[in-house]
């Protein structure tokens, strides 16, 4: 009976290596990645700029026009009254030779269609980041309730215990009172782990539309060390890899190309054309034809024309070079923005490597803790039975070794969100990747 309370208490403890749920990590975020709906409206976004590079390399290819044209004239104040009908077509070509803005064009459209790219990428690392961390907090509340049931349960025994003893003159009234605290205070907890549970659920189920009772335990025996051999190595992976440098770099892209559609606007245009047409023209006067009412054949005409066009801008009010200041400005703000993402990127870093490090020594600090409180709560168990320890010092010892489990399971909440951070924060976080929590 002594150790039985002890072991229910543990049970969500030695569940987690051997237990086997339905649903997980990798699961869970497979399914978050189609049920997200901010997720999905993210995509089409990034799919819908995606399509900006086409329509900057557009600008630089040729265009063709084909235009057609039918008009009546009249002439009222004529004597003898005589219109004219007219019929034409014209097809163009025109295809840019030298035209800076329209390569600048075709420049921001390429960096736009990256950071669309970029930003599904983050938005996706960031959905994985709140699945994994939903996923994680409902374990670890799952935790907290088993041990807040075991709890109340030792010590709702306890207080029977004790309500029989003082019947029998056994113990004392303010014995009674300190262990009917002790299972108030732990019903207390019991109903708040509840709702924490519940909540922390809820938060699962919307993000994947998933049960949170089908979930799977992680086995802490199947981590891997770090991806990286040195903090240094994993800064220098999140200088390369990280999705808001990413687009951070591609937004300096865009303003690079809006300084040199600025400058272009100063330079000459030039476009090669060609055209080639024909009209038709009757009058009224002549032979009544069908072939020639309808097409007019009295007059015909064949127009081929080609040639190189060149424009030259000379001056339009300052507004130009207005814009060519305020181009540079951007592209330095840009240019600032980038350097921010770097530092942030590496403070991100620096502080799950440091996490995941006194992540690991408090986790083994944390389970002595648990191993010493429960050998604490024998030891002082055994000497109230052999009368030189009290029934309070047995009720304290216990809340200690009930708080003890509560802490190491918030201590490995900790290691496996620093996991987590470390890898969205170079740019490494990804399904497969979440397949490192479980042993496969």
């Amino acid at each position: 009976m002594k150790s039985h309370n002890l072991n229910i208490a543990l049970l969500a403890l030695t569940c987690a290596p051997f237990c086997t749920l339905a649903t997980s990590l990798e699961q869970a975020a497979q399914a978050a990645l189609t049920y997200d709906s901010a997720l999905q409206s993210s995509q089409m976004t990034s799919a819908a700029d995606k399509q900006k590079y086409w329509q900057g390399m557009a600008g630089m290819l040729p265009t063709l026009t084909l235009e057609g044209n039918w008009d009546r004239q009249e002439q009222p104040d004529k004597k003898y009254q005589s219109g004219v009908t007219n019929h034409s077509y014209d097809l163009s070509v025109r295809q840019p030779l030298f035209d800076m803005s329209k390569y600048a064009g075709w420049r921001k459209g390429v960096a736009i269609a990256n950071t669309a790219e970029a930003q599904a990428k983050q938005a996706e690392e960031k959905l994985l980041n709140s699945i994994s961390n939903a996923y994680f907090t409902v374990l670890y509340q799952q935790e907290v309730l088993q041990a807040a049931k075991a709890a109340s349960h030792n010590f709702n025994q306890q207080q029977q215990k004790l309500q029989t003893g003082l019947i029998n003159g056994q113990n004392t009234r303010t014995e009674l009172d300190e262990a009917k605290a002790n299972f108030a205070l732990a019903q207390a907890k019991e109903i708040e782990a509840g709702n924490q549970l519940l909540l922390a659920g809820e938060a699962f189920r919307r993000l994947s539309g998933i049960s949170p009772d089908s979930i799977e335990p992680v086995n802490f025996q199947c981590l891997k060390a770090s991806p990286y051999s040195s903090l240094t190595e994993a800064i220098n992976a999140s200088q390369q890899r990280n999705s808001d440098i990413k687009i951070a770099l591609f937004q300096t892209d865009q303003a690079d190309a809006d300084v040199l559609a600025a400058d272009g606007a100063h330079m000459p245009v030039v476009s090669l054309y060609a055209r080639y047409g024909k009209n038709w023209s009757r009058n009224d006067d002549d032979d009544n034809i069908l072939y020639d009412a309808i097409f007019g054949t009295n007059s015909k005409s064949n127009n081929l024309q080609y040639g190189v066009n060149v424009s030259v801008p000379l001056f339009a009010g300052g507004s130009q070079v207005s814009q060519s200041f305020e181009a540079a400005y951007r592209r330095q703000a840009a240019k600032y923005s980038t350097m921010e993402a770097q530092r942030k990127a590496a403070t991100d870093t620096r502080s799950a490597w440091l996490s995941l490090t006194n992540g690991k020594a408090l986790i083994s600090a944390q389970k002595n803790a648990v191993d010493s409180a429960r050998e604490k709560v024998v030891s002082v168990r055994y000497g109230r039975e052999m009368g030189f320890r009290t029934v309070n010092d047995e009720l304290d010892a216990q809340q200690k070794y009930y708080a003890a489990l509560k802490d190491q399971a918030e201590a490995r909440l900790s290691y496996l969100n620093a996991l987590i951070n470390l890898a969205q924060s170079t740019g490494s976080l990804s399904p497969d990747m979440l397949k490192f929590f479980q042993c496969r």
